[in-house]
């Protein structure tokens, strides 16, 4: 491809899991040899964890609020984008291509894309913007109200649409509408090479079911459930199986979790260790025998979705249960295991019987990490965006 492609994206100052995909997303896209300037916008300093990334690779700048803005929500979306502007300024409209990361609606953003109409203009969709359309707040009411004011006006200027789940890219169809836009689902990818392959620790013949969720414990994760069932499991059996569940993350509703698992006498088989570093990480991941995704997607209001920790799960080579549908992985697939998608306990049997038969499969994890290779990695992503790019570019062309 020929055209100079710019990636903005607005980020926070902390190199959490936004702004890992982005870097990875980045990376891919110049191992393609993608012409690729990468433009972060922030509203403080980066944090050295983060600044330490972008100074190990050329071809990314970092656009921060000025200290006088920052604590007016306005003049700081409004100082953004004329910074955005600023630097599009610098490049051929002919020979360039503008990628967002979605940055939600509002009149700044619709100025900004009419100002600059002469660009050809993608975003990308991690989510559904105006869930009061679909019966839930979520508490969102500023994001939901500044799309239905906003968000059809802002769509007009932008051309392609990147949405990383089916149900993601139909609602932007259905509110783009008009003939010249196109649509494209591109699941969340990860960067395998920074997820080493673990090496499962467990005897076969030791009879300890140890699962693992690493994640903030969001109430989307539904982590509640898991540990509603454990305890609903270990009441209802007079010789229980011996199951631990260890949590790797936090947040600011990760204490409803620590609260219920204390409520419920749990505190000896579910254990919250925080924030972890890389290496106390990849222990855990050789010491777990199972994995557990998301289990409360739906709570979002969603049927699908492209979450990264099942990625994660796979390229270390961990099976994994959840209540999750994601279109990456194939129907049935035998290193995960489908729950009922709801707000109740489960039954934990066939969760037991999914973790022996790991157990006894000694090269699980080599065949997850192929799958990952072939199916999840961000180059394989990469390429189909590209693709994208290439094939709206043929045909508004072709349209004049």
């Amino acid at each position: 491809m020929t055209r100079k492609v710019l990636y903005f994206a607005i980020v926070s100052k902390d190199f959490g899991g936004i702004e890992q995909k982005i870097i990875g997303q980045f990376d891919s896209l110049k191992n393609l040899n993608i012409d690729l300037s990468l433009i972060l916008i922030c509203k403080f300093k980066l944090g050295s964890v983060f600044q330490q990334e972008i100074d190990k690779r050329e071809g990314i700048e970092v656009l921060v609020n000025s200290s006088n803005n920052i604590s007016n929500p306005w003049k700081r979306r409004k100082e953004k984008f004329n910074l955005i502007s600023n630097t599009l300024k610098k490049y051929d409209p002919e020979d360039t291509i503008v990628y967002f990361r979605d940055p939600w609606a509002d009149i700044n953003f619709k100025r900004f894309l009419k100002n600059n109409s002469q660009y050809l203009f993608f975003t990308e969709h991690q989510d559904i913007e105006n869930t009061l359309l679909r019966g839930k707040i979520r508490g969102r009411l500023i994001i939901n109200a500044l799309e239905i004011l906003w968000g059809k006006q802002y769509r007009r200027y932008v051309t392609g649409f990147v949405g990383v789940t089916e149900e993601i890219t139909c609602y932007e169809k259905k509110v783009a509408k008009g003939k010249r836009h196109y649509f494209k689902t591109i699941g969340n990818g990860i960067d395998l090479k920074k997820y080493p392959l673990r090496t499962p620790g467990q005897d076969p013949e030791n009879s300890e079911i140890r699962i693992l969720f690493v994640g903030s414990g969001f109430r989307t994760h539904g982590i509640d459930r898991l540990i509603k069932s454990i305890d609903g499991y270990l009441r209802a059996n007079e010789n229980p199986r011996q199951i631990i569940l260890k949590v790797a993350g936090d947040s600011h509703e990760m204490h409803l979790n620590k609260r219920l698992a204390n409520r419920l006498g749990l505190s000896a088989k579910v254990i919250f260790t925080g924030n972890l570093d890389s290496s106390d990480l990849d222990h855990l991941f050789d010491w777990a025998t199972i994995g557990v995704g998301s289990l409360g997607i739906h709570r979002k209001g969603l049927k699908l979705t492209s979450e990264l920790k099942a990625r994660e799960y796979c390229a270390r080579g961990l099976p994994f249960f959840w209540s999750t549908n994601d279109s990456d992985f194939i129907p049935d697939w035998r290193y995960s295991l489908q729950i009922p998608e709801n707000n109740r306990r489960f039954n934990m049997d066939p969760i037991i019987s999914f973790a022996d038969r790991m157990k006894a499969d000694r090269s699980h994890h080599i065949i997850m990490r192929q799958y990952a290779s072939e199916h999840l990695d961000w180059n394989v992503k990469m390429r189909e965006l590209v693709s994208f790019f290439e094939e709206v570019i043929n045909l508004t062309d072709t349209k004049g």
